[in-house]
């Protein structure tokens, strides 16, 4: 949470590569580069690792990407959409964003790095906002960030110390999430569509009465 305002919402519109341009990006092998594209990753922890593990907090995580046209531009913006669910509790943590690859992602306007457990400055950094894009109001200022990188048909995650985030069951009451050392770093694994149906849900659905943005 260390970037200005103004830089937190400079990240959440960005325009990615322009539509149609040939030369492959670094997000390429994550998602393909057109509007309409999504891809699902997903990492469950069993009984066997938490017990490894005692102080990792998180049983399930999974984010959700899509690609889509700027408004008013010609190129494509990234929203993402994560999913948590932690040890004694039966319901999943939501919170959204937008992400911009960047040389310098994981530098704030100090030059200080931004999430202290990503061992670079390239990759992709999200900002999340306050609640998901079914409210009529964001913040991008109260959202947090993460950073995401690419592997081989995997994507490796890294969560800064806190984020705010929602339950599918009251979308408008705003948590404020601690994430300790060990639930900071993520590798998920590429899941098919469906198994990332209910973030696209949760985070897409408007609640009734309001309208769709």
């Amino acid at each position: 949470m260390k970037r200005s305002l103004v830089t937190l919402v400079a990240v959440c519109i960005v325009a990615l590569s322009p539509l149609g341009k040939a030369q492959a990006a670094p997000l390429d092998d994550l998602i393909a580069r057109r509007a309409g594209a999504t891809a699902c990753f997903v990492r469950t922890y069993d009984d066997t690792h938490l017990r490894q593990h005692p102080r990792q907090k998180t049983t399930f995580i999974a984010a959700w990407m899509k690609y889509t046209k700027m408004q008013g531009a010609d190129g494509l913006a990234l929203s993402f959409a994560l999913a948590v669910r932690r040890r004694g509790d039966r319901d999943a943590l939501f919170s959204q964003g937008g992400c911009q690859w960047s040389a310098t992602a994981n530098r704030d306007t100090s030059n200080n790095r931004l999430i202290a457990g990503f061992p670079k400055d390239e990759g992709a950094v999200c900002t999340q906002t306050a609640r998901p894009d079914v409210f009529e109001t964001l913040s991008a200022a109260e959202g947090g960030n993460l950073i995401f990188d690419r592997g081989k048909n995997a994507l490796m995650l890294y969560l800064d110390d806190s984020l705010t985030m929602v339950k599918r069951s009251n979308r408008g009451r705003q948590l404020h999430i601690i994430f300790d050392t060990d639930d900071r770093v993520f590798e998920l694994r590429r899941a098919n569509a469906k198994d990332c149906a209910f973030i696209e849900e949760a985070v897409t659905t408007p609640e009734p009465g309001v309208r769709r943005r």
